[in-house]
C-alpha cells in the first residue's frame, strides 16, 4: 500500500462530507432541491461514508506514524551501545 494513501482517504472523506453536507445546507425546505437529484437518505449516507473513509485514512496514517516510531526507537538504542 502506497504511502499517501491514508492522506488521499482523509481528502476523499472530507470532500464526500462537503458535498453532502453542503446539499442538505443548500436544498429547499421540502428536500427537492439537492445536487444530482438525490434524496436526503442518500445525502446522508454520502456523509456517513465519508465519514468512514476519513476515519480510515486517519487510522491509517496513525499507524504509518508508530511504525516509524518503533523504527527510530530501535536505531536510537542501536546507536547508544
Amino acid at each position: 500500500m502506497p504511502r499517501h494513501t491514508g492522506q488521499l482517504l482523509r481528502i476523499l472523506g472530507l470532500l464526500m462530507e462537503m458535498f453532502g453536507l453542503s446539499s442538505v445546507a443548500l436544498a429547499s425546505r421540502d428536500g427537492s432541491g439537492h445536487w444530482l437529484g438525490l434524496t436526503t437518505e442518500q445525502v446522508w449516507s454520502v456523509v456517513i461514508v465519508g465519514f468512514v473513509f476519513w476515519l480510515t485514512g486517519t487510522i491509517l496514517n496513525f499507524q504509518i506514524a508508530m511504525q516509524r516510531r518503533q523504527t527510530q526507537g530501535k536505531d536510537s538504542e542501536d546507536n547508544l551501545r
